[in-house]
């Protein structure tokens, strides 16, 4: 495949079940790319992450992973990618190093040292069975079962979910050794949204089956911005609604949220109030919240 080709594309995909639609999800994974994928539950992503590695089909659109399909080239997929669910069902009674010895059977680029390596560097004991570990053990196991054989796409589905800070720290700091290969990726799927802030270099975010925001995770934190002034007269409201998409007023504070900010937007609601504007780039976990609806710009709660 071609360097600059995505790891992975979806080009309006849709799945439908009783009660739930994912609907018309186009997104691509660029080599040498950690995408962090995030939205709240129920939102879709495990759906899309189910139909990424082929575990159910889509109702419509098209999965290419590695610039290959899979009714055409399953095995040859299979055989470059890497995945963990977010419940990992690791045989309870088999050891780390009897599961690393029983999957090299299937992976060609199975590196039984490099395997080692990591259950070394991430403190797993490879002679204890599954059942003897920890939670953070179980997911940092699972996590070198599917690095062992150097894939070029890893797919992670909650990895960080219920462990605690030092394994997600581990788990964040080998995301980042991945794709230091520029020709691999990660896809990465969390709810944990400092995780996904700390590594990622691009975001995509679902809410109720659909993609409600997508792009470079910089490019995003730059034209995220909170923009707090007096206005000049109650009457100027309407007109800075029609300028920014969330605005919040407590008499004649305001707080304006855009998604674009530009410097011609700070010009016109400089026009619009009575003294300075204040500007504020909002992290990522704010704009999360904002886009789902739970979260008020801070001039309201004053």
């Amino acid at each position: 495949m071609s360097a600059t080709q995505p790891l992975i594309r979806l080009s309006g995909v849709s799945k439908g079940y009783p009660g739930f639609q994912l609907q018309d999800i186009n997104l691509e994974l660029p080599p040498g790319c950690i995408l962090g994928f995030v939205g709240p539950n129920g939102a879709g992503k495990t759906t899309t992450i189910r139909i990424i590695t082929n575990l159910i089909r889509p109702d419509g659109g098209r999965v290419e992973v590695l610039g290959r399909t899979w009714d055409r080239d399953e095995v040859a997929i299979k055989s470059r990618l890497g995945y963990v669910p977010e419940d990992n069902q690791l045989y309870e009674e088999a050891t780390g190093y009897w599961l690393g010895n029983f999957l090299g059977r299937y992976y060609p680029t199975w590196d039984d040292a490099f395997f080692r390596i990591l259950l070394e560097k991430f403190h797993v004991p490879g002679n204890k069975t599954v059942k003897q570990l920890s939670k953070g053990n179980r997911t940092k196991l699972a996590v070198a079962l599917a690095l062992a054989h150097r894939p070029e796409v890893l797919i992670l589905d909650e990895p960080t979910s219920g462990v605690d800070p030092v394994v997600r720290h581990t788990l964040v700091q080998e995301l980042l050794e991945v794709i230091q290969d520029e020709t691999r990726g990660v896809f990465f799927s969390s709810h944990i949204i400092e995780d996904i802030e700390k590594v990622a270099d691009r975001v995509t975010y679902i809410a109720g089956g659909r993609i409600a925001l997508a792009g470079d995770k910089e490019t995003i934190l730059e034209q995220w911005q909170e923009l707090t002034f007096r206005l000049k007269d109650a009457d100027l409201l309407r007109q800075v609604q029609r300028l920014v998409p969330y605005v919040k007023e407590s008499g004649l504070e305001v707080a304006a949220v855009t998604g674009a900010y530009n410097p011609r937007l700070l010009q016109e609601l400089r026009l619009l109030a009575a003294g300075e504007v204040t500007r504020r780039p909002l992290g990522l976990e704010e704009i999360m919240l904002i886009l789902a609806g739970n979260e008020r710009p801070k001039a309201e709660e004053a």
